[in-house]
């Protein structure tokens, strides 16, 4: 993409979305341009290298795989019995099917991974301020998406970003594999990130 189509890349975490901040409005040049249309690909499958991310929660005390039922376990807390042999405690605990759990908390984790190896690939100062966004199910697809937002004012002023549309969907993974090790099993979870193009104004 030409330096003038470059765009500010701006993080923030909004419901499952995954976003980028990339640099301080008061260190950028601002220019005359007007907003540029979309790019022709929007939002954009990443390209970067695949990664692959392991998490083990064979001593977890938080989380537990079931197989017999397919579902995951998370311990909240007790529950007292007292009778005359004395007090018992009986674990409480909230239950999610494993599919949805490895979309749900995978996609965390697949999204913090993303931005980290995005950060590596562009160096810490070109993404900037990172917080990890939530994974969510495309149909049969798990996706990860980082928006990149510019934020033109109402004259058509924009801002000149450290690193591009195309720079950005280079540098994120193509693919991340998320593997949860439990005692019973392994569960896993393949997310496409995407790069999302957004116009955002303000006055």
């Amino acid at each position: 993409m030409p330096s003038s189509r470059r765009r500010f890349v701006r993080t923030i975490a909004t419901g499952g979305v995954l976003t980028a901040l990339s640099g301080c409005t008061s260190d950028l040049e601002p220019s005359t341009e007007t907003p540029l249309p979309e790019p022709e690909s929007n939002p954009a499958p990443a390209s970067g290298d695949p990664i692959t991310v392991s998490r083990d929660y064979r001593a977890s005390s938080k989380y537990d795989y079931y197989p017999e039922t397919g579902e995951i376990r998370r311990r909240t807390g007790y529950r007292k019995h007292v009778n005359e042999s004395g007090t018992t405690k009986e674990p409480i605990y909230e239950r999610e099917p494993a599919s949805s759990w490895v979309t749900r908390v995978g996609g965390t984790v697949a999204g913090t991974e993303a931005m980290t190896t995005v950060q590596e690939r562009l160096d810490a100062e070109s993404v900037d301020n990172v917080s990890p966004g939530m994974g969510y199910a495309d149909g049969d697809v798990r996706r990860v998406t980082f928006a990149y937002e510019v934020w033109p004012n109402r004259s058509g002023e924009t801002r000149t970003p450290p690193v591009d549309f195309e720079t950005l969907v280079s540098a994120v993974p193509r693919t991340v594999t998320a593997n949860f090790r439990f005692e019973a099993a392994t569960l896993s979870g393949t997310f496409h990130p995407v790069v999302e193009f957004r116009q955002i104004y303000r006055s």
